[in-house]
């Protein structure tokens, strides 16, 4: 188990690329391998992640390890270094305006109109590659990205409709990434809420914590394996996020509409 643990995530491949032939119940007897190999692995990561300063990209790699079932089997900080890379090649100065259009041009990563609740929407892994996600999904695509290439942004957990939040020429906007990147005034969003108090008005259009975005990406992990009748990860994810929320109480986060 230790050396096929060496060949990463998927043994079975990993031997297939290097033209090693199996026979059948080799083959067979590998495939249960990696079943047992997924599972010490997800266990390791959470606890490690745990353990940790609450990490966004950590975070989105152990998502995306998760839902690998439904696609997205690429290197999430490999990704982002490429899709960092292919920004500022044509954007050596970085900027919030250049980054968003960049991101979610029409060649860019956009919001899965199609198959909303399909589990792989939440995988970054996923997203990457097939330029589709959920609003959650996109907005950490450029919360990481603009890590990376000096761009300050921010996630807001608007209630229905997860939000990224920066700084445009000295004014905070709001980037709706489902929605083609659309910048949002602060009034448009005070009108979606209507005569919600103040106080929670305010709390709701400030940036998110890291353990607030991560639990908003596990509500939709665990709606959506439930949809899909995956019960053992389903079951993990539930556990995973029973666990963050209680944090979450510790820390006094008010609990607010996904």
């Amino acid at each position: 188990m230790t050396k096929l643990r060496e060949l990463g995530r998927d043994p079975l491949s990993a031997l297939d690329e290097a033209g090693i032939e199996l026979n059948p119940a080799q083959r067979r007897l590998l495939a249960g391998v990696r079943g047992e190999l997924e599972t010490t692995r997800l266990d390791e990561g959470w606890t490690r992640w745990w353990n940790a300063t609450a990490d966004l990209e950590s975070f989105h790699i152990l998502v995306s390890m998760l839902l690998s079932e439904y696609g997205g089997f690429g290197d999430l900080r490999q990704q982002l270094d490429v899709w960092s890379r292919r920004y500022l090649q044509r954007h050596p100065i970085p900027d919030l305006e250049s980054l968003v259009a960049f991101l979610f041009s029409p060649e860019g990563l956009q919001g899965d109109t199609e198959d909303y609740f399909a589990p792989r929407n939440s995988s970054l892994s996923w997203a990457l590659d097939n330029k589709r996600g959920l609003p959650i999904t996109l907005c950490s695509a450029l919360i990481l990205l603009g890590k990376r290439v000096g761009v300050e942004v921010n996630g807001v957990a608007f209630p229905g409709h997860f939000l990224a939040q920066s700084k445009l020429n000295g004014h905070i906007v709001w980037i709706d990434a489902f929605d083609g990147g659309r910048f949002i005034a602060r009034e448009e969003l005070i009108e979606a809420l209507g005569r919600v108090p103040s106080v929670t008005r305010e709390r709701v259009l400030a940036p998110a914590s890291a353990e607030e975005i991560c639990a908003r990406i596990l509500r939709n992990v665990v709606t959506s394996l439930e949809r899909a009748e995956d019960i053992s990860r389903h079951r993990r994810a539930r556990k995973w996020l029973g666990e963050l929320d209680d944090r979450l109480r510790e820390l006094e986060v008010p609990d607010y509409p996904v």
